[in-house]
C-alpha cells in the first residue's frame, strides 16, 4: 500500500518557496511547515512528504531572518 502524501508539506514548500522574495509569507510556511512534520512523524509512515515540509520550514525560518535582519539594518542606517 502506498503512503499518503500530506497535503500541509506541499502547502509548506510553496509558502517557503514563497517567503523569498514575499517575506511576509514566512510566519505561515513555518507554521505550516512544523505542524506537518509532526503530523508525518506521528503517522507512524502512513503519511509521507518530510523533505518538502522540512525544506518548506528551513526556507521560512532563513526568509524570516533576512527579514528581520533587513528591517533591522534599515531601522538603524536612518
Amino acid at each position: 500500500m502506498l503512503a499518503a502524501r500530506d497535503r500541509g508539506a506541499i502547502r509548506a514548500l510553496i509558502l517557503g518557496l514563497l517567503s523569498l522574495p514575499f517575506g511576509l509569507f514566512a510566519p505561515f510556511a513555518i507554521w505550516t511547515g512544523s505542524r506537518s512534520l509532526g503530523r508525518i512523524r506521528r503517522s507512524g509512515g502512513t503519511l509521507t512528504g518530510e523533505a518538502a515540509a522540512l525544506l518548506g520550514l528551513v526556507t521560512g525560518i532563513v526568509s524570516a531572518a533576512f527579514l528581520i535582519f533587513g528591517i533591522a539594518y534599515w531601522w538603524l542606517a536612518s
